[in-house]
């Protein structure tokens, strides 16, 4: 069986985070690593079972569909893993028919498609893998409104796929996911051939108007119902989503060999004995911990990473090359390579990476008025009450100045000292304060409880 890993998507919606969504690193590794590597370690335990039932032919090629700029990339992962692996290129982001469409000489006999940076639990193989049919789906069951494709089912079998029908219009509670069986590959390609059309390969719903078109011609298609984890990555707030999950798995992917082990110090890091170490924590080869650092887990800190005397990390992954200087607090954000800081807070954020703060700068997560922060013009809803500053690659800010929460700032770009950034900024550019442009109007203060700001910080 070939297991077709789409990996070739444009991301829009991760404006300002430029690097392609399965390569992000979480835990010193791309999200793709993380993601194959459960896919392979699920397809050995299979191989096994099977070999002891005497069953024939072996689980597991991969086919992964990426773009021109991430192939060497994304090779580079699937050799550190070991894969039996074909690259296959998707020249331009046109949709998941087209991606497919461009592996078509690569597709024969089985095959199991799955998206590379979605995160989920490895049953959902297990669940879909289970079932022989033609075609099996996997569907995760959701308790609330998802504005998604759901299956529409009767009994085992799927009747169709309706994409975001509506609150209160789902035909089923089964929202589909990207984890698709196919019992002969070729037929898959046939279908996707016979629905594209110049006018229709401009939409997004080819691979849909396929399996439409499959079930109206009497395929047995069925679907498996999911109930595990999924973490989708479409906005870059998801990155926070994303980095919580893989904290929470320090434990499972570290430490095996003992599961009372909450620490793993490299040999090779240099912690101070006046530093604070506590909970599920990673600390990396040439990593250094000064006196007086609190680190608090879980947390990841990379290579060569500097947790400077009297900062404290909290809930956090602090990727290679970062260095944290005197006294800042960097809480419950993803801090990417070769970022720095010094007397600084970072709460809630996501920074792409070459990051730097000047003293005092200070990125704001929480509105006063504790209602969930939207981000843009649109007022896009996270769903979080804390969000901080997102940023692409190499942003620099200044002395004293600050993000208020949900803004977004496009990579080289740089925010002078004192400023206070409430709205998104484009990349490569420069915002700076002049005094005369300030302005006073008279003020009434909200009145609002503190007992809720304190309930969160002892939480």
């Amino acid at each position: 069986m070939k297991i077709i890993v789409l990996a070739g998507g444009e991301g829009k919606r991760m404006w300002p985070i430029q690097t392609d969504k399965c390569l992000i690193p979480f835990l010193g590794k791309p999200l793709l690593y993380h993601n194959l590597q459960k896919i392979k370690l699920h397809l050995e335990g299979e191989n096994i079972l099977r070999n002891k039932a005497h069953l024939p032919g072996e689980l597991g090629s991969f086919i992964i569909v990426t773009n021109p700029q991430s192939k060497e990339a994304v090779a580079k992962v699937a050799q550190d893993l070991g894969l039996n692996f074909q690259i296959a290129v998707q020249n331009e982001p046109k949709g998941m028919a087209d991606a497919l469409l461009s592996a078509k000489d690569l597709i024969e006999g089985e095959v199991l498609i799955v998206n590379a940076e979605d995160v989920l639990n490895p049953k959902v193989f297990q669940g879909v893998l289970g079932i022989q049919a033609d075609v099996v789906l996997a569907g995760l069951k959701m308790d609330k409104y998802f504005p998604g494709g759901y299956l529409k089912v009767t009994g085992d079998r799927v009747q169709g796929i309706v994409e975001k029908p509506g609150e209160g219009r789902e035909p089923s509670d089964l929202v589909k996911l990207v984890v698709d069986y196919f019992k002969d590959g070729k037929k898959l390609v046939e279908y996707l051939e016979k629905v594209s059309d110049p006018e229709r390969s401009r939409r997004d719903d080819v691979y849909e108007v396929a399996l439409d078109q499959m079930i109206k011609d009497g395929l047995d298609v069925r679907f498996s119902k999911y109930e595990g984890t999924w973490i989708p990555l479409k906005y870059p707030w998801h990155i926070l989503d994303v980095t919580a999950y893989f904290l929470s798995k320090i434990d499972v992917d570290y430490f095996l060999e003992d599961s009372k082990i909450e620490q793993k110090i490299s040999p090779g890091a240099k912690v101070s004995e006046k530093a604070t170490i506590e909970g599920k924590v990673v600390i990396e080869d040439g990593a250094k911990v000064f006196e007086g650092a609190v680190i608090k887990g879980p947390c990841y800190i990379g290579k060569n990473c500097i947790v400077g005397n009297n900062s404290m990390v909290r809930e956090s992954n602090l990727e290679d090359g970062c260095v944290t200087g005197f006294n800042s607090d960097i809480t419950r954000s993803y801090i990417g390579p070769d970022s720095w800081f010094h007397t600084n807070y970072i709460g809630d954020s996501v920074l792409e990476g070459d990051f730097g703060m000047g003293s005092g700068a200070v990125l704001a997560n929480l509105r006063l008025d504790n209602k969930d922060v939207t981000v843009g013009e649109e007022h896009l809803e996270t769903g979080r009450n804390k969000l901080g500053l997102i940023a692409g690659k190499g942003v620099r800010i200044g002395v004293n100045a600050s993000t208020m929460p949900g803004v977004r700032v496009g990579s080289n770009s740089l925010i002078g000292p004192g400023v206070v950034l409430r709205k998104d900024l484009k990349e490569n550019k420069k915002i700076t304060f002049k005094e005369e442009s300030f302005e006073i109007q008279d003020y009434k203060a909200t009145q609002i409880s503190y007992d809720q700001f304190r309930d969160k910080l002892e939480s």
